[in-house]
């Protein structure tokens, strides 16, 4: 999904490979460094963890990584879309991270809703062939019993409002 918004709002394809390898490297990969280090110690089960215990370091260091990226996306003068990304992915972090306290919500579904939205955002009713992502990302989780259906309708729900108000409010949309 990054990959689309960088590419997409970027002037050239090597803009827009650069606004990619930024983000990747100020937001994705130190997360997912931290979380291998958190299994490989046993603060973790897995990468996948399901103990919602488990996943507030996670997003802590989220959250960290996420503003990091987007004050210096920012003094970069980034792309519009691709701040508005980041920024909706912030909003949906802290959202999913407070509701995780007391409800097991579906972050699988969260980020499958929201990179649906982004794609019908960016291309029209020429993504909706995306759309059949949710269902089939709920089979999944119910089918693991790793939710209920309130849990993955409640995440996707969640993510397609909050991209498309912040994408509305960054005037993307």
């Amino acid at each position: 999904m990054i990959a689309l918004v960088a590419f997409n709002g970027a002037a050239s394809t090597i803009e827009g490979f650069k606004w990619f390898l930024l983000v990747t490297l100020l937001a994705i990969l130190p997360v997912l460094l931290i979380s291998l280090y958190m299994v490989k110690t046993g603060r973790m089960d897995s990468l996948f963890s399901n103990r919602r215990h488990q996943r507030h370091r996670v997003y802590v260091v989220g959250l960290f990584f996420d503003v990091l990226a987007i004050w210096i996306l920012n003094l970069l003068n980034a792309p519009t879309i691709l701040v508005a990304g980041l920024v909706a992915g912030l909003a949906s972090v802290v959202c999913l991270a407070f509701i995780n306290l007391w409800w097991k919500i579906s972050v699988h579904s969260s980020t499958v809703a929201a990179f649906v939205t982004v794609l019908l955002v960016l291309f029209g009713w020429w993504a909706s062939f995306s759309l059949i992502l949710l269902p089939v990302m709920w089979w999944a989780r119910l089918n693991l019993a790793q939710h209920t259906l309130a849990q993955v309708i409640a995440g996707s729900t969640l993510s397609i409002l909050i991209v498309l108000v912040t994408f509305s409010q960054y005037g993307v949309i």
